[in-house]
């Protein structure tokens, strides 16, 4: 099993030469749950609602020792680390290459003090605390599945490309081809979940696109979407559960007036807590 490895901005924390990732905290635990019931007056308990996770956290516990080891080197090495770290105006891009030989990514700040211990004259040890505003992290590549063309609908879709995800998807893109009116895409991995309707027509030839990371809707073969025909029954175009052991997450297509060349493609990221 190979070892892990860390980049930053491209930047490689691990080279084992100079600097590397001596240990990492916080990956084995989930961001924080956000959110709370609601107390309504003469009801006993409280009345549940939806919640949702907070930022997540981890730390990497770095060593520097240039192969020289003399305390000039190390200083160098140190501001090499400080160019690539200390840049508070922007978030960094992480990169953990995993021993099982995934690559996953998030965006993230420095938030603590850098204060370096040194080790001797040789090398020093450093902690950098991240903070991750979106929670999740995704994979580096996009996965892309589709129901068959022309299928009836509903059209149910296993989406076993993203069954490794332990995070909610709400930056999919959903690619719905005609000829279809009023379709809805639902998310049925815990039974019947968040959906969204385009109370509009596709016809045959042409595409809608409902890309949730970016809440745009395109079009293609000369159809012209209409944001205020999209309906959302969440908090997204649709947030997609990630799916349970043994069974990955699924989506449903609905709609009338289909014909052969009908279907549903769903193309993103997989999200994760850790």
């Amino acid at each position: 099993m190979a070892r892990e490895r860390w980049l930053v901005d491209g930047y490689d924390l691990t080279d084992g030469l100079v600097r590397d990732v001596e240990y990492r905290a916080g990956l084995t635990g989930t961001p924080a749950v956000i959110g709370a019931n609601a107390t309504v007056p003469n009801k006993i308990g409280e009345l549940w609602r939806p919640k949702h996770h907070g930022p997540g956290k981890f730390t990497l516990a770095l060593w520097l020792a240039p192969a020289k080891g003399g305390w000039q080197d190390v200083e160098a090495a140190w501001e090499d680390l400080l160019r690539v770290v200390a840049r508070p105006h922007r978030l960094l891009a992480f990169e953990r290459h995993t021993a099982a030989g995934q690559i996953r990514r998030c965006e993230g700040e420095v938030l603590s003090a850098l204060t370096p211990t040194p080790l001797g004259h040789s090398g020093m040890r450093i902690s950098l605390e991240v903070n991750v505003p979106a929670g999740y992290w995704v994979s580096a590549d996009t996965s892309t599945q589709a129901t068959g063309p022309g299928a009836p609908v509903p059209q149910d879709l296993a989406l076993t490309e993203f069954a490794d995800a332990t995070a909610p998807m709400e930056q999919l893109a959903y690619l719905l081809s005609g000829p279809i009116t009023a379709p809805t895409v639902t998310d049925t991995t815990d039974g019947t979940g968040d959906s969204f309707t385009y109370t509009g027509q596709i016809g045959a030839g042409q595409t809608l696109t409902v890309d949730a990371a970016t809440w745009q809707l395109t079009g293609t073969g000369g159809l012209v979407p209409d944001p205020g025909r999209l309906t959302l029954t969440g908090p997204a175009f649709l947030r997609l559960a990630p799916g349970r052991p043994g069974k990955p997450p699924s989506v449903r297509l609905t709609g009338t007036n289909t014909g052969p060349t009908t279907r549903l493609a769903v193309t993103g990221r997989r999200a994760y807590l850790t």
